[in-house]
C-alpha cells in the first residue's frame, strides 16, 4: 500500500520560512508538510495537519482561543486536520501538574468548543494521547473519546511507557484515528530524558510490524508523519541540522515500510 508519508515541521525548521521548510521537505522524499503553530501564518501545501498543542488545563481560554485560530487557518488553506491535547503540558514551563475533575472539566470543556468550532470549519480535531497530559493511556484517552467528538491522532511511542497493547488500540479506535505519527521510545512513565527517552524508528519497544498491520486491518489510508524527538542525536551528532534529521528519518521510514530503495 503506498502511504503519504509527512515530517513534522519542528526542531530547528520552526525558525525557518515555510517555503524553505517545505521544499527541504520534499527534496528529502516527503510527501506533505506537518506544520507547527510557528508557520500558522504561513500555511503552504501539501500538508497534512497542523499541530496545535495548546494546554487546555494550565493555558484556559487562551489555549482554546490559540486553537481556534489553528482550526481557522487549516481550514483556509485547506488543511484537514488539526492535532490538539488535553494538557496538562509537562514538559513546558509553567504547567501544573493535576489530574482533578477540575482539570478533567476544563480540558472536556474546551475541548468540546474545538470540536465545534472544527465542525463548522470542515476541520477534524484529532487528539493525540500523550505523556505529560490527562490524556496519556489507553484508558484516560478513552475517557475524552467517550465524552467529546474527536478524532484519534495516534502516536504509538506514548503507549510504550504505559504498557498499552498498540495493535489491538489501533483496532479499537479503527475510524477514528485521522492522523498518524511515525516515532518510538522506550522507558516508563515518568520525565523525558529521565525515566523514558524518544529515539529513532526501530531503536524502541513500538512493535512495528504488528502496528502497521494493524493500521492495514482498519484500513487507514491517512498520512503517517515522522515526529523526530531524538534530540541528544540530533544535537550532539547531526549538529541540529533539522534537513539531516529529515533525511535520516525518510530512510529509517523506507526500511520499516519495505519500499524500494
Amino acid at each position: 500500500m503506498s502511504r503519504e508519508i509527512s515530517f513534522i515541521a519542528a526542531l530547528d525548521f520552526e525558525d525557518r520560512p515555510a517555503a524553505e521548510v517545505r521544499d527541504s521537505l520534499l527534496e528529502a522524499g516527503y510527501d506533505s508538510v506537518e506544520w507547527t503553530m510557528a508557520h500558522v501564518d504561513e500555511l503552504l501545501a501539501p500538508a497534512s495537519a497542523l499541530a496545535c498543542q495548546q494546554d487546555l488545563v494550565t493555558g484556559g481560554e487562551s489555549a482554546v482561543e490559540a486553537t481556534f485560530r489553528a482550526i481557522d487557518a487549516a481550514a483556509e488553506a485547506g488543511i484537514g486536520v488539526v492535532n490538539v491535547l488535553t494538557g496538562p503540558n509537562l514538559w513546558e514551563e509553567g504547567a501544573v501538574d493535576r489530574d482533578d475533575e477540575e482539570a478533567w472539566a476544563a480540558a472536556l470543556g474546551g475541548l468540546e468548543r474545538i470540536s465545534e468550532r472544527g465542525g463548522q470549519a470542515g476541520v477534524e480535531i484529532g487528539l493525540e494521547p500523550c505523556w505529560g497530559t490527562l490524556a496519556h493511556d489507553a484508558a484516560t484517552a478513552q475517557r475524552v473519546l467517550d465524552a467529546v467528538d474527536v478524532q484519534v491522532t495516534f502516536d504509538p511511542s506514548h503507549f510504550v511507557m504505559t504498557g498499552d497493547p498498540i495493535p489491538e488500540l489501533i483496532e479499537r479506535w479503527g475510524e477514528r484515528i485521522v492522523h498518524f505519527h511515525l516515532k518510538d521510545a522506550f522507558g516508563r512513565p515518568g520525565m523525558d530524558g529521565e525515566d523514558f527517552i524518544f529515539c529513532m524508528l526501530g531503536e524502541g519497544k513500538v512493535p512495528w510490524p504488528e502496528t502497521l498491520a494493524a493500521l492495514d486491518r482498519i484500513g487507514y489510508q491517512g498520512p503517517m508523519s515522522v515526529e523526530f524527538e531524538a534530540y541528544r542525536y540530533y544535537e550532539q551528532v547531526l549538529g541540529g541540522d533539522p534537513i539531516a534529521a529529515a533525511r535520516l528519518a525518510r530512510g529509517q521510514v523506507a526500511a520499516l515500510l519495505g519500499e524500494p530503495s
